[in-house]
């Protein structure tokens, strides 16, 4: 998008923000929104944190199923799926390492339960009753892995004293299905309980020639809760939680580019650069950062396996809230137990050449919080208490390669275990009375990982096929890795309020993600000190929201993944600096009692200012030596590259509207349009890791009863069936140096039910 065009968005946005200004009727407005972004109840507009909030109709409506769906509804999350694996970025901040001994930077907790695993991500969501969505780092309340910000998911909880409940039944195009729904059921005065299920399905989105469709769903999940308050100062509440997953993984596109060296089209050659210009030979063949690939039809290409995808996961969920004299006393803890097969093919084409078989990745994960807070009549509010996580990854599989009918490698890792230990406190003291108060508050962690690598190499010659070789049979090089490390971190801030409906923040925080390990070596925490100033408003009466915050990262040995080699495949490494900085808007406006138009204006600037790495050959083996002329190894430095997933500008715009048509009943049309700019898959931003600007709109069309008992909705998503990458890279195996591509769902509709009661 121009900057014209990106002026004149803003011009309009502002003509449309004045005409509303300019309405004087105050019986309507929009509506009051409650948050536990700061583990404690309060107004999101209130809030001194950026963040967005969707209730349960919302998710609803939208279809919001999982992670992936929440970019419906928040462009600013950037979520894409690496084979199994679920990467999330804000603000240009990411994890894109799903190794076992890796961690997320954003924090995602389902009811309190911390969730860690990129592939425990793909856990449904089902009879929620709102999701969180808070940007930037929360190393304070919500500690390690936070650094890019934190995902609150929180479930209907039992009602006491009401019989109620809901039906959702749905079907679309590829044949999807969806059944949702919950019933609340009191059991006397002081307990009350909730069973809730759901069940989603669809075709594959793409055609693979003789194997079939590729990339479909199946998912079947239940929850019972239970509340108990046995008394007005006690409150107790738990859940049990069932998730299968039974489908294929999403379809990996593939280009053999280079077989040993030598390119698989002579036109390839055009995107071949020369690494080392200085040099008179063309190092490891050059490398393909110019390479790129047009005329690909994302919604069939032939594959010679689909592969698939089984998740079986159990949860498990409490929470014990006790008030007495000294505040408010709250635990909250959550078990999971996550088993995951998996076959995953890799090279994108035909034949069939390389597979990871008999890959296996199960865990078992334990978070426990206690936390004591309270409010004293001068208005400080307080809240300290202790953290405690543990997680056992029990992970195998191999590299096989199909012609051969051997496996290049394979390894286990049957006991990679993570603890982290944190101490923590918050205080909030108002200076002048509640419109002008200052909130500090620090965190100590304690992180250690460990685990036992049993490594096998080649097996070709054997006769063993896509068997693998025997856990602890001979000839595994075995290594014990270990990691530990520790850090504090913490935030200060102030915030006043002008105004009833005005808010004005300013803090710093800062955030750690722990550092681990692979194969080859260990990795650095990475660190972020975020400055951040902020206003959140209402104007006319409730009817005009403009919320906006401006924010700066210093980001220190920030964790990205790169090539290594043929043999050692990619690694994290620590990039020296990373610098980040951006402006964020986010408005409503109420233009009548039955208009609401919305839109937010993000820009991001975010740039790697010194990270050394090696770059990938097109013969597959890696170039360290950026001057083989000078002694000694001079790595390539990536200063000036951005971040993977981090377009410069992200817009959205929203509009409804609500037509009455006699009796009470309605219609409401709506449309939701999203923009992202230009960006890199990858680090290294090579053309072929490089997916343009592009925009989805999502439409809708909603019958809503009298009584408001049942409704009817009809829905377009993704209008323009736009398909961007979701991953992009180049890989080597097997002397094969191979061009990989996911991509994002194409267009959707269909007609959905629901029925209150």
């Amino acid at each position: 998008m121009r900057t014209r065009s990106k002026l004149l968005l803003a011009a309009g946005a502002a003509a449309l923000f004045a005409t509303a200004a300019q309405a004087a009727d105050s019986d309507f407005a929009l509506e009051e929104i409650v948050v536990t972004a700061t583990k404690r109840a309060t107004n999101l507009q209130d809030t001194p944190i950026a963040l967005r909030a969707f209730s349960a109709d919302d998710l609803l409506k939208s279809g919001v199923t999982d992670v992936n769906g929440l970019t419906r509804l928040a462009p600013d999350l950037n979520v894409t799926n690496d084979t199994i694996f679920t990467k999330i970025s804000v603000r240009g901040v990411s994890s894109q390492d799903v190794s076992e001994a890796s961690d997320p930077a954003l924090t995602i907790g389902i009811d309190g339960e911390y969730i860690n695993r990129p592939v425990a991500l793909n856990a449904s969501f089902f009879d929620l009753e709102r999701i969180e969505v808070l940007r930037g780092p929360q190393g304070t309340l919500y500690g390690r892995n936070a650094t890019a910000g934190a995902i609150n998911i929180i479930a209907a909880k039992p009602v006491l004293g009401k019989t109620t409940g809901f039906a959702t039944l749905g079907y679309g195009n590829f044949d999807a299905k969806k059944a949702e729904g919950a019933v609340n059921v009191p059991l006397g005065d002081t307990v009350a309980v909730r069973l809730a299920g759901m069940h989603t399905s669809h075709d594959g989105y793409r055609k693979h020639g003789a194997v079939g469709r590729g990339e479909d769903q199946n998912v079947d999940a239940a929850r019972l809760s239970l509340a108990w308050e046995p008394t007005e100062n006690i409150r107790t509440y738990i859940a049990g939680e069932y998730v299968n997953v039974d489908q294929l993984p999403p379809s990996q596109y593939g280009v053999l580019v280079a077989q040993n060296g030598v390119l698989t089209n002579p036109a390839y050659a055009a995107g071949i650069v020369d690494a080392i210009p200085s040099t008179p030979t063309l190092e490891n063949n050059g490398i393909p950062s110019k390479l790129t690939f047009s005329g690909i039809n994302t919604h069939s290409f032939p594959l010679g396996d689909l592969g698939n995808f089984n998740s079986e996961q159990f949860a498990l969920r409490g929470r014990i809230e006790v008030d007495f004299d000294l505040g408010t006393l709250a635990y909250l803890g959550g078990y999971r137990d996550n088993k995951t097969d998996s076959v995953l093919p890799l090279n994108g084409y035909l034949p069939a050449t390389f597979t990871y078989r008999n890959n296996k990745l199960n865990s078992e994960t334990q978070s426990h919080e206690i936390r004591l807070s309270k409010t004293l009549d001068s208005g400080l509010f307080y809240q300290l208490g202790g953290f405690y996580f543990r997680e056992k990854v029990d992970l195998s599989r191999g590299l096989y390669l199909e012609l051969p009918k051997a496996y290049l490698n394979y390894f286990y890792r049957p006991d990679v275990l993570s603890t982290s230990k944190a101490a923590f406190g918050q205080v909030t003291v108002p200076l002048m009375g509640p419109e002008l108060t200052v909130t500090g508050g620090l965190r100590y962690t304690d992180d250690a990982k460990s685990g036992t690598f049993y490594n096998y190499g080649p097996r070709f010659g054997r006769g063993e096929g896509p068997t693998p070789p025997a856990f602890g049979s001979p000839g595994a090089s075995i290594l014990k890795p270990r990691s530990s490390s520790d850090q504090v971190t913490g935030n200060i801030g102030i915030d006043w309020k002008p105004a009833r409906d005005s808010l004005v923040y300013a803090k710093a925080s800062t955030g750690y993600k722990s550092g681990g390990f692979d194969s080859v070596g260990s990795y650095d925490p990475e660190k972020l000190t975020a400055y951040e100033i902020g206003t959140k408003n209402r104007f006319n009466n409730g009817r005009v929201q403009f919320n906006a915050s401006a924010f700066y990262y210093d980001y220190k040995d920030q964790q990205i993944q790169v090539f290594v080699d043929n043999n050692v495949g990619a690694r994290t490494l620590n990039a020296g600096k990373s610098r980040v900085w951006g402006i964020e808007t986010d408005t409503r406006l109420l233009l009548s009692p039955v208009d609401e138009l919305s839109f937010t204006i993000n820009y991001l600037d975010a740039k790697v200012q010194d990270f050394a790495s090696s770059l990938m050959g097109v013969n597959g083996n890696a170039i360290n030596d950026s001057d083989p002329v000078t002694p000694g190894i001079q790595p390539f430095n990536l200063a000036g590259n951005r971040p993977p997933q981090a377009p410069k500008w992200t817009l959205s715009a929203g509009y409804s509207h609500t037509f009455e048509i006699g009796n009470g009943a309605n219609i409401v049309a709506g449309a939701f349009s999203r923009y992202k700019s230009t960006h890199y898959l990858s680090v290294v931003n090579w053309a072929g890791m490089r997916q343009k600007g592009f925009i989805m709109t999502d439409l809708s069309l909603e019958y809503n009863s009298a009584e408001g008992d049942y409704s009817i909705q009809a829905y377009v998503r993704n209008l323009e069936d736009k398909q961007p990458l979701a991953f992009a890279n180049f890989n080597a195996a097997g002397g094969s140096l191979i061009y990989n591509t996911i991509y994002a769902p194409p267009r959707t509709f269909g007609i959905q039910g629901t029925y209150r009661f």
